[in-house]
């Protein structure tokens, strides 16, 4: 629409300019009339007094108006607005179905009497600790007792701990000897073991311990002095 409107106004401008360019072209232009020439004898030549040729009076061009083009408002057609319609949702409210109270009858319980064994009498378990640990230290008196040195780790220098895994039987035996961790030295090994080999069999576990069968580590240490 704003293309249009450029290209009026630019013919309408044209227009006028060809129109003022004309206009004084052919108003500066003056009409002079041809002159008769009469032959006159001289014995009746009069001199006439010439008048004066009555100019024609040039009118000033009146500037015309320039019409200004009226805009074109283009008039915006504005849509209804569609009313929105709030549906009311009706809530429905349940009513809250009553179930049937049902009594609860509560059926006599059996008393349960729990069976009681009686007590028997047994040491406490300090007493359990004290005696365990006695007799621990009791095996490794023994085994301290029958350890021997290696003169060719003497020799060499060699030292360190072998521990040493048996099994001891409810009255004492020894069994399933073997070695839980080495010393890093043959020598010291097989001296570990020849120590309980030796020994063979102590002193029964305790009854009070109430133990068949007991697997025991014990760590034996070998050390120049």
């Amino acid at each position: 629409m704003t293309r249009y409107l450029n290209s009026f106004f630019i013919t309408m401008v044209l227009y006028l300019f060809a129109v003022f360019f004309f206009f004084f072209l052919f108003a500066d232009s003056v009409i002079i009339p041809e002159k008769e020439e009469r032959i006159i004898s001289i014995n009746h030549i009069k001199v006439a007094q010439q008048q004066p040729t009555p100019q024609e009076s040039v009118s000033e061009p009146v500037p015309e108006k320039e019409v200004e083009p009226v805009p074109i408002v283009e008039k915006k057609i504005h849509k209804p607005k569609k009313e929105k319609r709030h549906e009311d949702k009706k809530r429905e409210h349940k009513k809250p179905i009553q179930e049937p109270i049902k009594q609860i009858v509560e059926e006599p319980k059996e008393e349960v009497i729990p069976n009681i064994k009686p007590v028997e009498n047994t040491p406490i378990s300090n007493e359990l600790e004290n005696l365990e640990a006695l007799y621990l230290s009791q095996l490794r008196a023994k085994i301290e007792k029958n350890k021997v040195y290696p003169n060719s780790a003497k020799r060499l220098n060699q030292k360190g701990k072998v521990y040493v895994t048996f099994t001891l039987s409810k009255d004492g035996q020894i069994t399933n000897i073997k070695i839980s961790k080495s010393s890093d030295f043959d020598k010291l090994d097989e001296a570990a073991l020849k120590i309980l080999t030796d020994i063979k069999a102590i002193e029964p576990i305790p009854k009070e311990l109430n133990k068949n069968s007991w697997e025991i580590t014990v760590p034996i240490v070998y050390q120049i002095k």
